[in-house]
């Protein structure tokens, strides 16, 4: 699947603090994810710290700060997404600490490849910050190439909530966690005329050729393992998921990225979709007829991550921690993740009322466990070889 949108959302600017709704969550343990320490962490001290099977490298002492590097290089997705964070998130770092910042915009898969290259060849990693989806994260971590934050250089990631730090036992902040989405039912409402309640209903015979997914059922596995009481592992162990993707493909209507599934359903060319809501907050703005929903059996939830690669030199590892901190920054995290159509995870981030209290985004404890997210062990061993087997039944 492509990044998640390919335009800013902007929508009703009005917006209050989230503290009285989302205090209790910042404790708890959502979804599958270890809970936050809480507190807050030192000034601009530093400390040591080694990525597991990576290279060692320190950050220096608490009454040592490294010099400043010209700039810092972050992966970043093209576009909107680049734009946002450029805005909302680079530019703040440089106007605080004088250093540049520019973009890579290789792949996730080929920065992921290109980083440990460098590592096993004992040469500097081409970017300094590594922005991506939790799941290849936590694979980047399981190879040893990211060293782990530290909450002394770091303090803000201690503020946010539970579902921002990853549950891994080696090391306590390998990564953080800094916004969530869901992929919603997303619908036309010219063609559908009441809100849908179940996804159930995308097996109707009504419904032939009228459906829409991202490449290999991307999002759906695992709602239709829950809805099949199938547990998630080996493709040959999920026999009753199959069963059902082979079902629904006589409903599918046509199978594409965000921007090719915004505009086959604006254009009533398929009735449903599944989608993250920030496409669809997008269309709305133009007129077009669509809604979001999240029905029933709820909806897979994901999250995306910032880290920083091993073998780099002490300077390029603090501030590029440091640019960490500042995403993590409760005035930053919150308009950063609003122009993407994400739900910050800061409980003092201030959002617009269409995002307030929508199950769509979720924060809270309550709104997590209403939605489905897989364990990242499982979701890093077996999504793949998911999505293969999805894409080669609706091919043939």
């Amino acid at each position: 699947m492509s990044r998640h949108t390919d335009s800013p959302v902007s929508n009703d600017t009005s917006s209050r603090s989230r503290r009285t709704f989302l205090a209790a969550a910042g404790a708890a343990t959502i979804a599958g994810l270890a809970g936050c320490t809480g507190g807050s962490g030192g000034g601009d001290g530093s400390g040591g710290g080694s990525a597991d099977g990576g290279s060692g490298t320190t950050t220096g002492s608490a009454n040592s700060i490294p010099a400043k590097p010209d700039s810092l290089t972050v992966r970043a997705w093209g576009g909107a997404w680049q734009d946002n964070l450029d805005e909302f998130v680079a530019q703040p770092f440089t106007e605080e600490t004088g250093i540049d910042v520019e973009f890579d915009n290789s792949t996730e898969e080929e920065m992921q490849g290109k980083i440990r290259t460098a590592v096993e060849q004992d040469r500097k990693p081409p970017v300094n910050v590594n922005w991506s989806l939790t799941k290849t994260s936590y694979r980047s971590f399981q190879m040893g190439l990211m060293e782990p934050l530290d909450t002394e250089i770091v303090p803000n990631v201690q503020d946010l909530l539970a579902a921002s730090k990853p549950q891994v036992d080696e090391v306590e902040w390998p990564f953080v966690n800094l916004y969530s989405y869901t992929y919603a039912l997303t619908y036309n409402t010219d063609e559908i005329s009441s809100e849908p309640t179940s996804w159930s209903s995308w097996w109707d015979d009504e419904w032939d050729n009228s459906i829409g997914l991202y490449p290999g059922g991307h999002g759906m596995t695992p709602l239709i393992a829950k809805m099949t009481e199938t547990e998630l592992g080996p493709v040959d162990q999920m026999g009753p998921v199959w069963d059902q993707f082979n079902a629904l493909k006589p409903n599918v209507g046509t199978i594409g990225d965000d921007s090719h599934l915004t505009q086959n359903l604006r254009q009533g060319e398929v009735s449903m979709a599944v989608m993250l809501p920030a496409n669809i907050v997008n269309a709305q703005d133009e007129g077009a007829p669509v809604e979001y929903t999240i029905p029933e059996e709820g909806a897979r939830a994901g999250r995306d991550t910032m880290w920083v690669p091993t073998n780099q030199d002490e300077s390029a590892v603090y501030w590029g921690q440091k640019f960490i901190n500042t995403a993590a920054d409760v005035e930053n995290i919150g308009p950063w993740s609003v122009g993407l159509g994400v739900a910050p995870l800061h409980p003092d981030s201030e959002v617009p009322g269409w995002m307030e209290e929508s199950i769509a985004f979720p924060t809270s404890e309550e709104q997590f466990n209403q939605m489905i997210t897989v364990p990242l062990d499982v979701l890093t061993e077996h999504e793949a070889s998911w999505e293969s087997r999805v894409n080669e039944m609706m091919q043939s």
